[in-house]
């Protein structure tokens, strides 16, 4: 990954904060290395999704979670893949800790009212738009909270795994393959996982810790099939080819 350094921009005036999760393992996918640092083509998976959120008009911070044994290649993600600067902090052993370990990195700006609005995304998920991610924000601005998701035929029961059941007048009773990024509110975020530490309480996602800890209405947002996780090898086979039949560019 001998890459020439980057030319850093400054990063745009924004009272969003994009929070990117990379807290896997290269288990299933079979590579020795956290499947976020797994090369696609011309940059890691988590690059292509920490620059999609940078390019998103409102985002003015980028937080960059990781497991200690990553940081390094956090840092070179940081220095040779992404166009503006990261905020790379460690997260904790689980998704909701991780998470936690986020809002609190950024609570004094949060609380000052110089971030209004978080978007958490996972970096196994490195081919979400930048109209996704644009949309997910603007929906989470109007309402409090906005979920991407696609109809799913195939989930039958509501609240397991990536299951959601849609509130919305016309989709009321379906069920959604859930996404990220996810948005919401960010005061109201930063109260609810600080409850749910309290309580112990941990939930799948952030949208269930909202669910649990909010009564902000959540939007549905319309997901893509380009935003699938790398969980297994054939998705990383999977994802080489959309990059190829998109004609997307790493740089």
């Amino acid at each position: 990954m001998n890459q020439p350094r980057r030319l850093r921009a400054p990063r745009p005036h924004g009272r969003a904060a994009g929070v990117v999760l990379a807290g896997g393992s290269g288990t299933r996918v079979g590579a020795g290395i956290n499947k976020a640092f797994l090369p696609l083509a011309g940059r890691s998976i988590a690059g292509w999704g920490l620059n999609t959120l940078a390019s998103v008009e409102g985002v003015g911070i980028l937080v960059f979670v990781v497991r200690p044994d990553d940081l390094e290649h956090a840092r070179f993600v940081d220095s040779r893949e992404t166009d503006g600067p990261l905020e790379i902090i460690t997260g904790g052993e689980t998704r909701q800790e991780s998470e936690l370990a986020a809002l609190r990195h950024l609570a004094d700006r949060i609380d000052s009212g110089a971030i209004d609005t978080v978007l958490i995304h996972d970096a196994a998920r490195p081919l979400v738009s930048h109209g996704l991610a644009s949309a997910v924000l603007h929906a989470a601005r109007e309402t409090g909270g906005a979920v991407p998701g696609i109809p799913a035929a195939d989930i039958v029961t509501a609240g397991t795994g990536d299951g959601l059941a849609v509130g919305s007048a016309q989709h009321r009773g379906a069920l959604v393959r859930v996404q990220t990024p996810q948005g919401f509110h960010a005061a109201t975020i930063l109260d609810a996982y600080e409850a749910a530490a309290r309580d112990g309480f941990v939930g799948t996602d952030t949208a269930s810790c909202a669910e649990e800890y909010t009564d902000i209405p959540v939007a549905w947002v319309r997901g893509e099939e380009t935003n699938f996780k790398i969980t297994y090898a054939q998705d990383l086979l999977l994802a080489q080819d959309v990059v190829s039949a998109l004609g997307l560019r790493s740089g």
